[in-house]
């Protein structure tokens, strides 16, 4: 069996690809089905060819989990999953428009379903354990259609994205490889990023051939810290990580249909951005709102972190970690959006005790750190939300 000639790797030990996250499973049986699936494919009708990757993860009992994939007019599709041994019925339905067009024959652990599209749709597959549990592998073959026409295109959307890295993310590195997809209208697609350590990261896509709209959020334990505000096919964003976290990445096709490429890319010094600007990179109303707040109560200092960001409800709060040398002296300065109406700077020391907070009640603190550090480590800075809500970026400068 031939595959197209160009596949987008997932992100090597840094994302899982789509729906719900897996239950522990070991690398071993993903890739024990993953084969499984492979030798049904040497078996298949020689007009098939593989569109796309072969996607793994694990189901528990009564769990689904779902896949987009665009059908070209004239072009026949076969759907094929594989489930591991504990696996005793996962069923498999295709829908267009919500309306089921193709499903599996009965109850057993390797369902496939056979679709001819009539014209171009961007279909959902449906994958439910009904019974028994444990990992699967899911893959589409096509006949009547070019491979290469769809692969060309998620290569053109990637060839956007590392143009996109080269000015957006410059001075940063890319972890993982770049992950490509398709998504229909008004779909999502979700992928679980593991974020290693404490340090800044940027998440960008680059939208292909036939995308208008495309949205980028970002989740961190069930609630979004920051997302993209403009309409467009580019979408990127910036959050600084206090430490090793899971989060999630939803991308959200608000217009048009196609391919898509998502990279990420993080700083190369823990905690910053390398070289670290005032406002960081950005242009939007936060970073700029740091610069006025910065020639105003910055005395001057130069930056020695990144813009950490979030998004913040009435009461919430982020904490972002720090490091502070001894005999240096800092200035941390908060901006919110507008809808931002009093945010609290909280300084807390090595045995996260609260040594300092700002006294003003307003969406734009700016705190000097008195008395100077004495001792040279890892401090927390804790930003709360105290009034209003939305977006807020936190910046630290030093003499």
């Amino acid at each position: 069996m031939k595959s197209g000639f160009f596949t987008c790797a997932a992100l090597v030990s840094a994302l899982v690809i789509m729906g719900v996250a897996p239950p522990a499973a070991s690398e071993l049986s993903y890739e024990q089905v993953k084969s499984k699936l492979d030798k049904f494919a040497r078996e298949m009708d020689g007009n098939y060819v593989q569109i796309g990757k072969t996607r793994t993860g694990g189901l528990s009992e009564g769990q689904k989990t779902s896949f987009t994939q665009i059908l070209r007019t004239g072009a026949c599709y076969r759907f094929v999953a594989v489930g591991g041994q504990e696996a005793r019925d996962l069923d498999l339905r295709v829908f267009a428009k919500s309306k089921m067009v193709a499903s599996d024959g009965g109850s057993v652990a390797r369902p496939t379903a056979d679709y001819c599209a009539v014209k171009d749709v961007a279909a959902e597959v449906k994958l439910q354990m009904y019974k028994g549990k444990g990992p699967y592998a899911f893959a589409v073959f096509a006949k009547g259609t070019s491979d290469s026409d769809i692969s060309s295109k998620e290569a053109a959307a990637l060839l956007d994205l590392r143009e996109l890295a080269l000015e957006a993310a410059s001075g940063m590195e890319q972890i993982g490889e770049p992950v490509c997809g398709l998504l229909g209208h008004r779909n999502t697609e979700v992928l679980d990023v593991l974020l290693d350590r404490a340090r800044c990261y940027k998440f960008i896509a680059a939208g292909g051939e036939g995308v208008q709209d495309l949205s980028l959020s970002l989740v961190v334990d069930g609630e979004e810290v920051t997302s993209d505000r403009l309409s467009g096919k580019t979408p990127m964003v910036q959050w600084c990580s206090p430490g090793r976290v899971h989060t999630k990445v939803k991308l959200t096709m608000y217009g048009g249909h196609g391919p898509y490429a998502f990279g990420l890319y993080g700083s190369k010094k823990t905690g910053t951005l390398s070289p670290e600007k005032v406002g960081g990179t950005e242009s939007d109303f936060i970073a700029n709102r740091i610069r006025q707040l910065h020639a105003q109560y910055g005395k001057g200092r130069a930056a020695v972190s990144a813009v950490f960001r979030g998004n913040l409800s009435t009461n919430n709060e982020q904490v972002f970690d720090v490091k502070l040398s001894a005999g240096h002296c800092y200035t941390i300065i908060g901006a919110g959006s507008p809808s931002a109406k009093d945010i609290d700077l909280i300084l807390l020391n090595r045995t996260k005790m609260e040594i300092q907070r700002d006294k003003t009640r307003n969406g734009f603190p700016a705190m000097d750190t008195k008395p100077c550090p004495k001792f040279t480590g890892t401090y927390t800075i804790k930003v709360k939300m105290m009034r209003g809500f939305g977006q807020f970026g936190m910046q630290v400068f030093s003499d």
